[in-house]
């Protein structure tokens, strides 16, 4: 299995941004065994590093946060919208149980990941083929994770929004056709993925900025008609929005499906838990998470 990532990672390196040696978990003698794995995605918004932030966080605004991460028992969850790694340790002096990681190419709003110490969590890096037009598209994040039988390549996105800045027609037809492309493309990252070798098990999360019940302009179509992939959080209806579907997504691979168990897809609400003005000081998006029995055999 791990000749099969050498070789992936060879064969994208030319997409990929290297990874620094700061980025590299050291590897573990001993592993915790994970029966049961949780895992998630969550955009912070503008989480800053404390200098002229766009939406500034008390100590108390960070530690309300990380506990928010901590009741919900994940794992592995990949974050957006993180401004730099100072940024995230911010957050981090709060999680000590957790590791964190985070890009570079997201100019303010990078994507990055969250892991509980005792995964086994090899980064790849940026997957720079999601800036389909710089400046107003990310990259994607891609690691590889072990943890009890389960073995996984992860994907952290954050695609193109259509927001109250597209202020004309022209506007929002463009943030679809951009949103579109990245959707077409980590279609194709997927289909490289497999063309690699045997079953492989693949999870896609973050923050989509669409639905796949969408009926006008639909964007995920090319992830949500694919024979390889089901979205998990689909149903799912938003903690901000009571008649809006999440547009943050678990996607997986149908092989790593087999593990999913069933209704554990869910929306951490903490809108229900906070006056409306006090949540919204932590994000306006809330974390989804999905669970996975890790301790079933490995099935490639």
């Amino acid at each position: 299995m791990w000749f099969l990532y050498c070789l992936f990672a060879a064969l994208v390196s030319c997409a990929i941004i290297a990874c620094q040696s700061r980025w590299q978990e050291p590897a573990h003698q001993a592993l915790p065994l994970f029966d049961l794995l949780t895992l998630g995605t969550f955009n912070i918004e503008w989480l800053g590093d404390g200098v002229n932030d766009r939406n500034p966080r008390t100590e108390a605004e960070l530690q309300k946060l990380a506990e928010l991460i901590r009741q919900s028992g994940v794992d592995l969850l990949g974050i957006q919208e993180i401004e730099n790694e100072q940024a995230l340790q911010r957050l981090l002096r709060y999680l000590p149980e957790f590791r964190g990681i985070v890009g570079s190419l997201g100019a303010q709003q990078n994507v990055g990941l969250l892991y509980r110490r005792g995964l086994e969590v090899r980064i790849v890096g940026e997957y720079t083929p999601l800036i389909v037009q710089p400046g107003r598209t990310r990259p994607g994040f891609v690691a590889y994770c072990r943890a009890g039988n389960a073995d996984f390549y992860f994907m952290v996105v954050h695609l193109k929004s259509t927001s109250r800045y597209d202020s004309t027609p022209e506007l929002r037809e463009l943030s679809r056709r951009l949103r579109l492309h990245q959707v077409q493309r980590l279609a194709h990252w997927v289909d490289s993925l497999r063309a690699t070798g045997s079953d492989r098990d693949i999870v896609v999360v973050g923050d989509f900025n669409d639905t796949p019940r969408r009926k006008q302009y639909p964007t995920l179509t090319p992830l949500a008609s694919h024979p390889e992939l089901l979205f998990l959080t689909g149903e799912l209806r938003s903690c901000r929005y009571e008649r809006a579907y999440v547009v943050d997504h678990v996607v997986v691979s149908r092989s790593f499906a087999q593990r999913y168990r069933p209704g554990s897809a869910r929306v951490i609400n903490f809108y229900a838990q906070y006056p409306f003005p006090e949540a919204e000081r932590l994000s306006d998006h809330c974390p989804v998470v999905a669970q996975f029995d890790a301790a079933a055999p490995d099935n490639d």
